[in-house]
């Protein structure tokens, strides 16, 4: 009678393999049929099902008839909407990320001459002009080889999205114009103003020349010694710098805020 028992305990391991690859057969098959169905389904019928997932809402008319209410998305559109708009946004702060990374090559004193403030759309990137790493040729809106390359590599990272610009020139209070320290006299002020306003639009052009096209740019400004840097007086070196905003497009802007779920 053991025996048996063994015997019929034994035959019992392969009695459930079956079920699942029938199931599998089924469902293969009702898929096969709905496949079937739609193809040779009218017009009508087609569009009713694309319309149901499309997230319309149908509704049965008394006389048969389908009746097709306003388009209503799927709660989860807006969701997975402002999902992407959240991907995107961290892929374009990787890459201002790796922006920092490139030209943060401190000067050779350590200072740090290029400053980021990471905005909701955007950045602010400062460069300090330095005497110890010039960005400009002292005194005038010449561009050093130094500030050429950041400028360059700049353009390439901000044209990788839908930015628009603004460029900001400053000075600092009594800076050197065109080679001669400032004495205090009436025309300080005016130079201030033109070098300031002559420097952005340099850093604008070579911007423009290094890929940017001309409609990025919404505003390129001079300061003058008018906005120095917060916590330092107007005489500091560090307010001779230029800066460069970039946000994005308004449009952006409002397709990232529309879409952000209530």
């Amino acid at each position: 009678m053991s025996r048996n028992r063994r015997g019929h305990g034994g035959g019992g391991h392969h009695g459930g393999s079956w079920k699942v690859a029938y199931a599998d057969f089924v469902t293969s098959m009702m898929a096969l049929f709905l496949v079937l169905w739609l193809v040779g389904s009218d017009q009508e019928t087609r569009l009713a099902v694309q319309r149901y997932f499309r997230g319309e809402i149908t509704k049965q008319g008394k006389d048969g008839t389908q009746n097709y209410s306003k388009q209503q998305p799927f709660a989860n559109q807006a969701k997975d909407r402002a999902s992407r708009n959240l991907v995107e946004q961290e892929n374009m702060k990787r890459e201002l990320e790796r922006l920092r990374e490139q030209l943060n090559t401190s000067s050779e004193n350590g200072d740090d001459l290029i400053r980021y403030q990471f905005l909701a759309d955007g950045v602010r990137i400062t460069v300090i002009d330095s005497n110890a790493k010039p960005f400009f040729d002292p005194g005038t809106a010449h561009l050093t080889s130094y500030g050429t390359w950041v400028l360059k590599t700049t353009a390439w990272y901000l044209d990788r999205f839908p930015f628009q610009l603004e460029v900001e020139g400053h000075t600092q209070k009594g800076a050197e114009i065109a080679g001669t320290p400032s004495t205090g006299g009436g025309d300080q002020p005016n130079q201030n103003w033109d070098i300031s306003t002559t420097r952005a639009i340099a850093a604008r052009d070579t911007l423009q020349d290094s890929g940017l096209q001309p409609e990025r740019f919404w505003r390129v400004i001079g300061y003058s010694d008018r906005v120095p840097l917060e916590g330092l007086k107007p005489e500091a070196e560090e307010n001779r710098r230029i800066t460069i905003v970039a946000r994005l497009k308004p449009d952006e802007v409002s397709d990232a805020i529309r879409s952000t779920p209530e």
